[in-house]
């Protein structure tokens, strides 16, 4: 688990205390005001109108409560029940182990061991289990740390536990039976099969990031990353144990013969079905996904080639199993650090008897799964706790217990819910939340106060103001390490508006409210959406809405920018406000659990004019709305700039620009698979987008870079921030281009310098771009089509014209007639470029948000007409890429006998969005030459002669070895997103039947 010391890596440790201490010596050094000269803090009005509470979702069937109300602990991580005995068994982290009797009344802990005064070089302690035959031969069997980065850091020994009541264990019967390397993911679970056999789980020995340091996920070489199955009860080969002989790797070369499985990132708690003798795991993710698998004996579970359903490191070298996918893939907007848990088979809670309950140690939620064979016969959420659930435990009788390591650091279970069933109470309209006295004039209530930011993000050319509401009349504290703790019950609330007409402010109209609520030490977000009157707001289904609007602006066709505008679902504000990304950089280098917009750096800004200017954070604190590490002098303190501010720095303008719109997922853990920083403290050197070649496609940019220095054609930021459709960003909450920012992106990539000595290829062909754009204005109407034509040959020649467009340098039916030009190329990558400057009836229908997936399910199909349509030309193309019966081509799989593998509404899914689960066989790769020249494809062949590479036509292409500069595997599928594009929605059906009868 991320947070435990054993887990975090050195540097991590060391930059911590570094800007810890850099924050209390910035403190130190801002000079205050002597004590006679201090302003007075007034004494702020109490929130008492608040309405907002609970969930406006029906109860979740389960909650939980105390096991053993008397009974608390110092972080503990296990708990197991030793066979034959009425007891339980708790480990803490520092060592130390605890028995008990499993009565709710229990009130005394006896100490069975304190490992750390035996071993004084223990760091953790992280699991523990009981032998089988634990009645008669008292063995326990432990894992512990000593010191991270240690090649035999992890042990895990057997030990003899006294027959006394209550038991002791005895340091001195200690037997060593296996060691391996000591890093960040260490794993590690203990449990005995059904067959007697000891399963031990390992991670990859690495940091949360880069993904896989040593590599160890398919390395089957050592121990790392494994489920491990050993015999305790002989001993072989000079071993403390015996190697099972019917272990899947037993005399394969170079493979460790205790692998059972492999594959894993840091498989922190697994458990045995004890019905079934199916093994569960709960593996922890990376950037995106957290994973519950059912491990099969040889399987093999991708990482780091993938990450759950995704890929990660695509081109790593692989083990010697095909890769298997989790039952369950859970992405980080519901879930950030996996915790497994049990097959339920106890007697309180009948209803989830076969139910694999498990949860997540960051959110607190608890889901069930429960399979039918090897189908998912239901998944649900079971209840949404406060705990850091580090834990499951099961009792000798099948009962579930769940472990919180710290916020109370005691024993829960479930019980069922008395309000089930029961009316929600939760405000349903803005005027019913208690935040404004009058919601139509935006009045706040008494105890809510106004605060604005210096740097607001994009979102579609919307403006918004902001309110702060917090329980009672204690001040939010921030804390040494930059931390702002809210209390339970404090509210953040965002109006969101925009001009019906362009650059005219009395047209403006509100369309949500956004409400981030603190609840069980979460932040939970709803939205409230404003009627026609603009008199009140109510709130939007978990879904989330979709507005038309149509903006009058006399620059875009017709006079009329048609904007679709999205209300976002709760989990899609959880893409941002996740656990993860709150856990983002304040402006000293120093992590903050605030939400997002509440910084340092954000509020530290002058409001008013003239003689009542004043600092905001200095009127927070003298209010008595905020205390603690605040800095009297503004000056010193961070500061984001407004990107939208034409005076200020250019650097600093984009680096809050980063900030606010990027930073929240390109950091550790925050859901941006690229391997890139951009939070505004981070050196720019340090952001790892500099002359960084882009690791997830280069959208045929020839010597693409992340930010090639002085060449805003090669850099893939500045083509993604200038598109519309797939790949573009900001990813999450936006779908127009931003044109102010895409301009300053522009000059700030023109003006940088590289920051290597070694000067990196760029692309020979800006000047000729550059003669034909200085042209296009004289030329005839042919010829210009023509130079259109030619400039679009290549993502650079488009950004080019693209650029020179942005200028204006052309008349309004010159734009017009070469926007017309460039929207109609081929190429999906050229073509994304113009699609925003045509009419909205112009533009490409991107199934995935136009067409509604259940009511497509519920059309009335024909098989018939769908086998047609796959085996026509120019319809949906499948045979181009696909056979059927011996019947088509073989760049994709075969689909004989699709409709066995996949249900229709997963078969949409593959077809709508294909990007979305790629099988590693057919991953493509993007191969750059020598000359510059770029090709996507998949291998057909790589040896030290030439590769061979199919491409999107399936025709072969073959490249020498000595012209291949880079060789990079990439997320997007080569079949095309917008495959269904051009059918209606009976013929999406027809051929989605078709594909499903195939069995």
């Amino acid at each position: 688990m991320p947070l435990f010391a054993s887990s975090i890596h050195r540097t991590c440790r060391d930059r911590i205390t570094i800007a810890f201490l850099a924050a209390i010596l910035i403190a130190m050094a801002i000079p205050r005001p002597a004590s006679g000269d201090e302003l007075p803090v007034t004494k702020r009005d109490a929130w008492e109108t608040s309405k907002i509470t609970g969930s406006p979702e029906p109860p979740l069937p389960y909650r939980v409560e105390l096991a053993f109300p008397e009974l608390k602990f110092q972080q503990p991580l296990d708990l197991s029940a030793a066979p034959g005995s009425s007891r339980l068994f708790v480990a803490e982290q520092g060592g130390k182990i605890y028995s008990f009797e499993n009565r709710a009344d229990a009130t005394q802990l006896d100490l069975v061991a304190d490992l750390k005064l035996s071993h004084p070089e223990l760091t953790s302690l992280y699991a523990i289990t009981f032998h089988p035959d634990f009645e008669q031969n008292r063995k326990l069997y432990v894992c512990y740390i000593q010191g991270n980065d240690k090649p035999d850091g992890t042990f895990v020994s057997q030990f003899e536990l006294s027959k006394t009541e209550p038991p002791e264990l005895d340091p001195a019967s200690e037997r060593v039976l296996i060691r391996w390397w000591s890093g960040g993911h260490n794993g590690c679970s203990l449990k005995f099969g059904p067959d007697g056999f000891l399963y031990i789980s390992t991670g990859d020995g690495g940091a949360p990031s880069p993904p896989d340091p040593l590599m160890a996920g398919q390395d089957v070489s050592n121990l790392l990353s494994n489920i491990l199955r050993i015999d305790v009860d002989h001993q072989d080969g000079g071993k403390a144990y015996r190697v099972p002989a019917d272990n899947p790797f037993v005399g394969m070369p170079d493979v460790r013969p205790e692998i059972w499985a492999f594959g894993f990132r840091n498989p922190w708690r697994m458990s045995f079905d004890r019905t079934r003798g199916d093994l569960w795991v709960g593996d922890v993710g990376w950037q995106l996904w957290e994973m519950i698998y059912r491990v099969e004996r040889g399987g093999n579970y991708g990482w780091p080639i993938m990450e759950g359903p995704q890929a990660a490191l695509p081109e790593s070298k692989r083990g010697p199993a095909p890769i298997l996918p989790p039952v369950v893939s859970h992405p980080h907007s519901e879930a950030a650090s996996i915790t497994g848990g049990f097959v339920y088979h106890g007697q309180r809670l009948p209803s989830l008897q076969d139910v694999y309950v498990y949860g997540d140690y960051q959110t607190g939620t608890l889901w069930g799964l429960k399979l039918n064979g090897t189908q998912i016969e239901s998944h649900t959420k079971l209840a949404q706790t406060p705990l850091q659930l580090v834990s499951f435990g099961e009792d000798n009788d099948g009962e579930l217990y769940l472990v919180d390591y710290q916020r109370t650091q005691q024993i829960y279970r479930l019980v069922e819910n008395p309000e089930v069933g029961q009316q929600v109470a939760f405000p349903r309209r803005l005027s019913d939340t208690g935040l404004f006295t009058s919601v139509k004039n935006q009045m706040p209530s008494p105890g809510v106060t106004s605060y604005s930011i210096n740097a607001m993000h994009w979102a579609d050319h919307t403006t918004s103001e902001r309110w702060m509401a917090v329980p009672g009349t204690e001040p939010v504290q921030i804390e040494k390490n930059m931390r702002w703790q809210f209390p339970d019950g404090s509210v953040l609330a965002k109006t969101v508006s925009i001009e019906m007409t362009q650059s005219d402010p009395s047209s403006s109209r509100r369309l949500e409210t956004q409400v981030l609520h603190r609840e069980d030490s979460t932040w939970r977000p709803y939205t409230y959406l404003w009627n026609h009157d603009q008199t009140d707001a109510e709130l939007v289904p978990a879904a989330g809405v979709t507005l038309s609007l149509r903006i009058n602006n006399a620059s875009a066709p017709d006079g009329v920018r048609e904007q679709t505008y999205r209300v976002a679902s709760r989990g899609e504000c959880q893409m941002c406000h996740n656990p993860w990304a709150e856990m983002k950089t304040a402006g000293l280098g120093i992590q903050s659990a605030s939400p997002l917009a509440v910084t340092i750096n954000q509020l530290n800004k002058t409001q008013g004019v003239d003689a009542s200017k004043q600092n905001q954070l200095d009127a927070l604190q003298r209010r008595g709305w905020i205390s603690g590490i605040i800095s009297q002098s503004p000056t010193e303190a961070p500061k984001l700039a407004n990107p939208y501010d034409p005076k200020a720095d250019l650097n600093e303008r984009v680096r809050s620009y980063f900030q606010v719109n990027c930073a929240h997922c390109h950091q550790p853990h925050a859901g941006g698979s690229a391997l890139i920083e951009l939070a505004s403290d981070i050196k720019l050197e340090n952001a790892k987008i500099l002359d960084a070649k882009p690791g997830q496609g280069a959208f045929g940019i020839s010597h693409a870079r992340i930010v090639a220095p002085q060449d805003p054609e090669g850099s893939v930021l500045f083509y993604r921030m200038a598109k519309v459709g797939n790949g573009r960003m900001p990813r999450i909450g936006s779908n127009e281009v931003d044109e102010q920012a895409v301009a300053m992106m522009h000059n700030w990539i023109t003006q940088l310098s590289s920051p290597t000595s070694n000067a990196l290829p760029r692309d020979d062909g800006s000047m000729a771009h550059a003669a034909v754009l200085t042209s296009l204005p004289q030329l005839s109407e042919v010829d210009r089509a023509k130079a259109v034509e030619q400039l679009c040959t290549s993502t650079r020649g488009a950004l080019s014209l693209l650029h020179w467009l942005s200028q204006d340098l052309a008349s309004a039916e010159l734009r017009q007639e070469i926007v017309a030009l460039a929207a109609k190329q081929s190429q999906p990558e050229v073509r994304d470029l113009f699609e925003r400057f045509l009419p909205a009836s112009q533009r490409a229908k991107r199934l995935g948000t136009a067409i509604n997936a259940a009511e497509l399910l519920a059309i009335k199909s024909d098989v018939e007409q769908g086998r047609h349509l796959f085996f026509r030309e120019g319809a949906a193309a499948c045979t181009s890429c696909h056979r059927i019966n011996a019947v088509g081509e073989t760049l994709g799989p075969d689909l004989s006998q699709i409709g066995k593998k996949y249900a229709p509404a997963d078969m949409l899914t593959h077809l709508l969005e294909p990007s979305k689960f790629i099988d590693p066989k057919f991953i493509p790769c993007v191969i750059e030459t020598t000359s510059g020249l770029v090709h996507v494809g998949l291998i057909a062949e790589h040896n030290d002669r030439e590769v061979i590479l199919k491409n999107a036509q399936n025709k072969e292409i073959k490249i020498p070895a000595e012209e291949v500069e880079s060789l990079v595997s990439q997320q997007k599928s080569l079949m095309p997103e917008l495959l269904l594009r051009d059918l209606t929605p009976q013929q999406a059906a027809d051929l989605l039947a078709f594909l499903c009868s195939l069995k």
